[in-house]
């Protein structure tokens, strides 16, 4: 007699790729088929129409739910309950990249018989209103399971909102070791293409094009860092709402010529592999992919003391953790890194360190 598969509905309402989508990817396409009968919720954003594709490529069962945003869209409500009643999940995992996203998800879930609730944490964050808060902890109380991606988002939900620490089990983001041989050729390409070398590095800074990310604060730096007369090309991956005008911000600072947009990649690795520093000016996070990933690459990183960075990224061996707020600071920081040599050496527990996070767990 077959086991019976538990149907599991993962639902995320990010409206662009980022961290967050790329573990929903790897939990909903790595568990196993004879085990899990998996769907997946994905915001209607066209930000997110790659990912949907991909998942329904593989397999799964994909829906596409708007986040009901206000408690007076009755509409949104009544359909998203119906969705729930005909689906009939044993587990809802809720992913959230904001403490404060899907909060009607879960009493809708409770509502339509969905037995069980997993609420995975990613991001540090703060509710907006008294009422999200409250919210916010019924959700949390009532979950039979609660993760977070960090220490700092763990201290976070505990602080602001009552949640016993022993109740918050930390599941840290992982990164699987690269296999630089097959990264290398793409890697000298990609150097080749953004006309970096000895003496002209490369700065990466990898994510989302949105302010949490803080692009803007790392242009101000590096007018700084290109006043003070050094070479540099600075390639920032990713996409997101705020991309005009951080390209407009690049033009009026003057560095235009040296900062390269080079949009989503299909594949972050090469171009981490290919970089003499990678940069993460973030103003707020909870474990970014993009750091372990860069650790598992002995890249050296500049990175701000946010959210879980400081657990893992040891200052000083592995790259060095800067006050982004002082853009002074940032840059003296940034200008050490222009010649690789000279830049901090990185220590080989870095990536021991990184194979602790590993993706395979």
């Amino acid at each position: 007699m077959e086991p019976t598969r538990l149907k599991l509905l993962i639902a995320e309402s990010g409206r662009t790729l980022g961290g967050t989508e790329r573990v929903v990817w790897e939990l909903a396409t790595r568990l196993p088929a004879a085990r899990y009968d998996v769907h997946v919720w994905l915001s209607s954003s066209p930000g997110v129409d790659e990912l949907a594709d991909a998942l329904a490529a593989r397999g799964l069962g994909v829906e596409r739910v708007a986040e009901i945003e206000s408690r007076w869209d009755w509409r949104g409500m009544l359909g998203t309950w119906r969705r729930l009643r005909r689906l009939r999940p044993t587990l809802l995992h809720l992913h959230h990249v904001w403490p404060s996203a899907d909060r009607y998800l879960p009493g809708l879930a409770r509502s339509a018989g969905v037995p069980h609730l997993v609420v995975t944490e990613h991001l540090v964050g703060h509710p907006n209103s008294p009422a999200q808060t409250a919210l916010k902890r019924v959700e949390l109380h009532g979950a039979a399971a609660v993760t977070a991606v960090s220490e700092a988002v763990a201290a976070s939900l505990v602080s602001d909102y009552g949640v016993p620490r022993d109740l918050v089990r930390v599941v840290p983001n992982g990164a699987d070791a690269p296999d630089e041989a097959v990264e290398w050729p793409e890697a000298r390409a990609l150097r080749e293409q953004l006309g970096v070398g000895v003496l002209r590095p490369l700065w990466v800074c990898a994510g989302r094009l949105e302010r949490q990310k803080g692009q803007d604060v790392l242009l101000e730096a590096l007018a700084r860092v290109q006043a003070a007369g050094l070479e540099f090309v600075a390639a920032f991956a990713g996409d997101g709402s705020e991309r005009a005008a951080l390209e407009k911000r690049a033009a009026a600072l003057g560095v235009a010529e040296r900062v390269r947009f080079l949009g989503a990649l299909d594949a972050i690795g090469p171009l981490l592999l290919a970089a003499d520093a990678v940069v993460l000016p973030s103003r707020w996070e909870g474990l970014p992919l993009t750091l372990l990933e860069a650790m598992a690459r002995a890249r050296p990183i500049v990175a701000a003391a946010v959210g879980g960075v400081p657990e893992v990224l040891d200052d000083g061996t592995g790259g060095k953790i800067v006050g982004w707020r002082d853009r002074d600071l940032a840059a003296a920081e940034l200008a050490r890194f222009e010649v690789p040599a000279a830049a901090p050496a990185v220590s080989p527990s870095a990536r021991i360190r990184c194979t602790k996070h590993s993706g395979k767990r």
